[in-house]
């Protein structure tokens, strides 16, 4: 009887301890490998655990404490992710960074759309995308060194007809006490524009030269003369007179190149008043009759009846007029032979007054016509200089028109004349 009282007694205990050891070890340490699992797979909830045995209690704090830690670490990264993104889309230069291989990580929006590229580049090799053997070495330079390193170079990118010129500045990135760099940081800031600019301050000067050798070289040629002595009154009056002329071309161009700065430094000041459009017109082919008649040019004009005035400095419309018929007097003359007419018409087309100057000239080359309102462009290049003109007539056009507010248009057909048009708003 004692032993089986000793039996059952054991039994109970053993159960007691077996109940013991499920509830306060093994069903806390299933929970806390679980929590555990959950961690390591990236969630970081808060964590709470049902069981309270003291075998587990510092470890479920140290890992409550590891869960909030790697959680607040994770919301810094997801931020700094954030403002590293914004800042590298945000940027006007284009910005890419890549791996030690020269293998690219990002590529952010500037350099993309700078260059055409595919919106996807990561992971293939910077060679592949920007095919420069430059580019190329510039990067590798700055792994090699660990410096940073800078170069100017041209590349050829789809889907623009000029070449590219970029400044690039390669920085080697490095991790703290790492010898070796795990990639470069390329700054890609576009000057293209700039060298456009700088082209077409070369060629302003190279024309403004030109414009200017021709007159003072014939001015100075007649000096000389004169100073030998020996002139007859004839010579004296024939060198007098062509030196004047061109001392009043040379007055003109300077005036035309003065009015053109101003214009487009906004810097001019317009003296506005109302205006009829028709009347300026008529008042501008009187003034040009003599140059259309020595052409044998016929001037049409018609304008329109009840026509709205317009708000125009006159002085600044008169000159932008005057450049308009001069330009067609002087070039809307047809190739073979004929009667050359230029018909002017005034009229109101919504809330715009029109005017048009057409001719039954040559028109203007498909090539040349983007071109005709740039400074000293002339078409056919230099052997359109033997029309006559400074070549910045039609500039001055739209710079005056512009400044008022309009806009002026060429519609020609190579064969079949030329229409050029401004248009002015009508204040209500």
């Amino acid at each position: 009887m004692p032993e089986t009282f000793y039996s059952v007694l054991l039994l109970i205990a053993a159960g007691g301890f077996l109940w013991w050891f499920v509830i306060r070890v093994l069903m806390p340490a299933r929970e806390l490998m679980a929590t555990l699992r959950r961690i390591t797979q990236g969630d970081f909830r808060p964590v709470i655990l049902s069981g309270t045995s003291p075998f587990f209690r510092q470890a479920t704090v140290d890992l409550r404490v590891t869960a909030e830690t790697l959680a607040r670490q994770k919301k810094l990264l997801a931020e700094e992710e954030f403002s590293l993104s914004v800042i590298l889309e945000s940027m006007t230069e284009g910005v890419v960074i890549t791996k030690s291989d020269l293998r690219i990580r990002i590529a952010n929006k500037a350099a993309i759309s700078m260059f055409n590229l595919p919106d996807s580049v990561t992971g293939l090799l910077l060679q592949e995308v920007f095919v420069s053997h430059e580019l190329h070495g510039v990067a590798l330079r700055a792994v090699e060194t660990g410096e940073v390193q800078r170069g100017e170079l041209s590349l050829a990118v789809s889907g623009r007809r000029e070449r590219c010129h970029l400044v690039i500045t390669a920085a080697a990135l490095k991790a703290p006490g790492r010898k070796n760099a795990d990639g470069v940081l390329l700054v890609l800031h576009d000057i293209s524009r700039l060298r456009e600019l700088e082209s077409v301050r070369r060629e302003f000067v190279a024309n403004v030269s030109h414009e200017f050798r021709t007159p003072l070289s014939i001015i100075n040629g007649y000096l000389e003369t004169l100073e030998e002595g020996g002139v007859d009154k004839q010579m004296m009056r024939k060198s007098i007179a062509v030196m004047r002329r061109h001392g009043e071309r040379l007055n003109c161009l300077i005036e035309d190149l003065l009015t053109i700065s101003r214009m487009e430094e906004k810097g001019v000041r317009l003296d506005m008043m109302p205006t009829d459009i028709g009347a300026l017109l008529r008042g501008v082919v009187e003034q040009l009759e003599p140059e259309s008649t020595e052409r044998g040019v016929l001037v049409e004009v018609e304008v329109a009846s009840s026509l709205p005035l317009v708000e125009v400095d006159a002085y600044r419309m008169d000159q932008a007029l005057s450049n308009l018929l001069v330009n067609a007097l002087r070039h809307g003359s047809p190739t073979g032979g004929g009667d050359a007419t230029v018909h002017l018409c005034v009229e109101a087309k919504g809330a715009e007054i029109s005017v048009s100057f057409r001719d039954n000239g040559p028109g203007v080359p498909l090539q040349d016509q983007e071109h005709l309102f740039e400074r000293f462009y002339r078409v056919g290049g230099d052997r359109a200089r033997q029309t006559g003109g400074s070549g910045l007539g039609l500039s001055i056009v739209k710079n005056v028109v512009q400044a008022h507010g309009g806009r002026v248009t060429l519609k020609s057909t190579p064969g079949a004349g030329s229409l050029f048009t401004i248009f002015l708003p009508v204040k209500s």
